[in-house]
C-alpha cells in the first residue's frame, strides 16, 4: 500500500489514544530493582507449532504426473520468481504533529516483527462460521478445535518455510512461529531488514497519544515509500504487519511496598465489584452457585502486572478465589502496566470461579499485542477474552486492523467470545472494529448502593463507524443499516469511576478499559451457568446480539446522551451503547 493511503487515514494527535483508557499513564512502564517476588505461577513458554504430517503423494502412472493431493499443499514450481513487488504493511510515515522524521536508522540498530500470512480456505471458514452461529442449522454451536481448524484453515508450512527462508537469508532470526501458523515473529537489525524488503527504515518520533506521557521512536519509512517482497514470498504472506524497536528486557524487578488491604473511604467514592454484579444481573446467578466455575476466561495483555496488588484487590472486597495462569506468549516483560493490572483484577472478580488465563505479551507496542491476541485464540483454551488495549483505527494501517479480523475469525469458529474495549475517544478502536469482536462501548452509571438510578450513554463512548470492514450480514437488518460495520455492540459503565488497586493504592478510575473485562468476566459466568446444562458456550455473540428478539431484550436499552462525535443514543439499537447495558441473568435465559 502507498504511504500516503496510510497518512490519509491518521487523524490529529489530540483525537488518539493508544489505549481504551483515560488517565494520562496507563501504559507508564514501572520496573524497580530486583528483589523478593511474591509466589507466581511458572510461566510458560508460548508453545512452537506441531508439524502437520503431509499425505505421502501417490507413485505417478506412467506418463502422466501425479494430480496435487486435494488435502495437501499445492506443488512448488521449478523456479520461484524472485521479483520484488509491492507488499502490505503496518509501517507508519511523517505526519506532522504526529510522527516526526529523525532520519534514516543506523543499520546496526535491532528490530523486531512480525509477517501474516492469510488463512487457507477462508471462503470455506466463513460458511462454517456462519453455519456455527445459526440457531436453524445442524452445526449450531459444535465448535471446531484448533487442530481441526490448522488442518484445514492454518497456512501451509511449505509457506511458512517459504518466508522464513527469505527472512533468514538476509540474516534475520526467526523466533517463533504461531500456533496457527499466521503470524512469524522475527528479530534482526536494520540493515538486515532493509535488506530483506528493499527500503531504509528512519525513525519516527511518536508524539505520546496519552496526555503527559513523554514521545518515544519507532521505526518508519519515507512518504510514498514501500516495502517490496520477492513475488513468491508476497504470493504467500498478508502484509509486514508489524515493525518495532525491541522490548524492554526482562526480567521483571520484585515487587516493592506493602499493599494495605483496608477498604477506602469513603466507599461511595468508586464502584464496588459487588455493586457491578448487581448493576448487570450477576447477582441472580451467583445466588444460584453459578461463579464461573468450569470455565477459563482469558485476558491479553502487554507487559506484566503486580501479584501484590492484585491479591489485596481481592482480599478488600471480600473475593476469594485463585490465581490466574499467566501465559507469556514472548519473550519476558521487562516492566509493568497499569491497564493489564486492572484488566485482570475486574476479569477475575466479576467470575470469581473462573479460572483466569492471562495472555502476557512484552509491551504493548504492535508486535506484542497483535501476536499475543492471535496466541490467547489458536491455543484455543478459553472460552472468552478480554483486550483493553486497544489502538486508533484512523491511526492504524489497515493491515494492522485485518490481521486483528483474521485472529478473531479463528475465535468464531473455536466457540470463543471475544470482547474488546471500544476505547474512550467517541471513536472506532481495533481489535473492537472487527466483526469478530464485540465492540465494548461506554455509559455513564449512577447507583444509589445496590440499586441502578440511571445509566445514559458516556460522552468518549468508542463508537461510531468502521472505515475498513463492510456492514456484517447480522447488521443489515437494523432499521438504518450502516454502510460499514459499526460499534459499539454492548456498553457498561466507563465514567463512573471503578476501585482498583495499583502501587499500593485503591482508587477510582474510569475508560471502557473497565467495562471490557467486566462484560467477559459475565460471559465467563453466563458460560458456567450453561455448563449446568450442557450446554456449549456461547461463542461469537455478535449475530446472536442482532437477529434474536428475545436477547436484545434482556438489554437495558441506554435511550439518552451524545457522544462527542455527536453519535446520539434512542431506543433499541444506537452506535454510542450498541443494545444496551446487559444483564447477566437475561442472557443466561434468551441466548439459544
Amino acid at each position: 500500500m502507498m504511504r500516503g493511503s496510510i497518512l490519509a487515514s491518521l487523524l490529529v494527535l489530540s483525537a488518539l489514544c493508544a489505549a481504551g483508557c483515560r488517565d494520562s499513564d496507563r501504559l507508564v512502564s514501572v520496573s524497580r530493582p530486583s528483589g523478593t517476588h511474591p509466589p507466581e505461577p511458572a510461566p510458560q513458554p508460548a508453545p512452537q507449532p506441531q508439524p502437520t504430517p503431509t499425505p505421502e503423494p501417490q507413485p505417478p502412472p506412467e506418463p502422466q504426473p501425479p494430480p496435487p493431493d486435494p488435502d495437501g499443499p499445492p506443488p512448488l514450481p521449478d523456479n520461484l520468481d524472485p521479483t520484488p513487488e509491492p507488499t502490505p504493511d503496518g509501517v507508519p510515515a511523517p505526519l506532522p504533529g504526529v510522527y516526526t522524521d529523525l532520519g534514516p536508522a543506523p543499520n546496526t540498530d535491532l528490530i523486531r516483527g512480525l509477517v501474516a500470512l492469510p488463512i487457507r480456505n477462508r471462503a470455506e471458514l466463513e460458511a462454517s462460521i456462519k453455519a456455527i452461529h445459526d440457531p436453524r442449522n445442524e452445526r449450531f454451536r459444535r465448535y471446531m478445535t484448533p487442530s481441526e481448524w490448522n488442518a484445514r484453515h492454518a497456512p501451509w508450512e511449505q509457506d511458512v518455510k517459504l518466508v522464513t527462508d527469505h527472512l533468514q537469508s538476509a540474516g534475520l532470526k526467526l523466533e517463533r512461529v504461531a500456533t496457527n501458523r499466521l503470524l512469524i515473529h522475527f528479530s534482526g537489525t536494520v540493515g538486515q531488514f532493509n535488506a530483506a524488503f528493499g527500503v531504509q527504515l528512519i525513525i519516527l518520533e511518536r508524539k505520546s497519544p496519552q496526555g503527559g506521557n513523554e514521545p518515544h521512536n519507532v521505526y518508519g519509512l519515507p512518504p510514498n515509500v514501500e516495502i517490496k517482497a520477492p513475488k513468491y514470498v508476497k504470493e504467500r504472506i498478508a502484509s509486514i504487519v508489524a515493525v518495532d524497536l525491541p522490548s524492554e528486557p526482562g526480567p521483571l524487578g520484585g515487587e516493592f511496598g506493602e499493599v494495605p488491604i483496608h477498604q477506602p473511604q469513603p466507599i461511595t467514592a468508586g464502584l464496588t465489584p459487588q455493586q457491578v454484579a448487581s448493576a448487570y444481573g450477576l447477582t441472580p446467578l451467583y445466588q444460584k452457585g453459578f461463579r464461573g466455575k468450569g470455565v477459563k476466561l482469558g485476558v491479553t495483555i502487554g507487559a506484566g502486572f503486580r501479584w501484590k496488588d492484585l491479591r489485596a484487590f481481592w482480599k478488600i472486597f471480600g473475593v476469594q478465589r485463585a490465581d490466574p495462569t499467566v501465559v507469556m506468549t514472548m519473550e519476558e516483560p521487562g516492566t509493568r502496566y497499569r491497564e493489564g493490572q486492572l484488566d485482570v483484577e475486574w476479569a477475575s472478580v466479576m467470575a470469581p470461579e473462573a479460572d483466569v488465563v492471562v495472555y502476557m505479551g512484552p509491551d504493548a507496542r504492535n508486535t506484542s499485542m497483535i501476536y499475543t491476541f492471535n496466541e490467547a485464540i489458536a491455543r484455543g483454551e478459553v472460552s472468552v477474552i478480554t483486550d483493553s488495549f486497544a489502538h486508533r483505527e484512523d491511526s492504524e494501517p489497515r493491515a494492522v486492523h485485518e490481521q486483528y479480523n483474521a485472529s478473531a475469525m479463528m475465535a468464531a469458529a473455536l466457540g470463543i467470545t471475544v470482547v474488546a474495549a471500544g476505547g474512550d475517544s467517541a471513536g472506532v478502536d481495533v481489535p473492537s472494529s472487527s466483526p469478530y469482536v464485540t465492540s465494548v462501548g461506554g455509559t455513564q452509571l449512577k447507583m444509589n448502593g445496590m440499586n441502578v438510578t440511571g445509566e445514559v450513554a458516556w460522552l468518549y463512548s468508542g463508537s461510531g463507524i468502521s472505515r475498513t470492514f463492510p456492514t456484517p450480514e447480522w447488521q443489515q437488518g437494523l432499521p438504518k443499516p450502516p454502510g460499514r460495520r459499526a460499534v459499539a455492540d454492548v456498553a457498561l459503565n466507563a465514567d463512573t469511576g471503578y476501585w482498583y488497586t495499583w502501587l499500593g493504592v485503591t482508587s477510582p478510575n474510569t475508560g471502557t478499559s473497565f467495562a471490557s473485562p467486566v462484560f467477559a468476566g459475565l460471559v465467563a459466568v453466563v458460560n458456567s451457568a450453561r455448563l449446568s446444562q450442557n450446554k456449549p458456550p456461547v461463542g461469537w455473540l455478535n449475530p446472536q446480539l442482532y437477529t434474536q428478539r428475545e436477547v436484545q431484550n434482556s438489554f437495558r436499552d441506554i435511550t439518552v446522551g451524545v457522544t462527542d462525535r455527536q453519535h446520539v443514543a434512542g431506543p433499541g439499537w444506537d452506535i454510542p451503547t450498541g443494545w444496551g447495558a446487559p444483564n447477566a441473568h437475561g442472557l443466561f435465559s434468551t441466548l439459544p
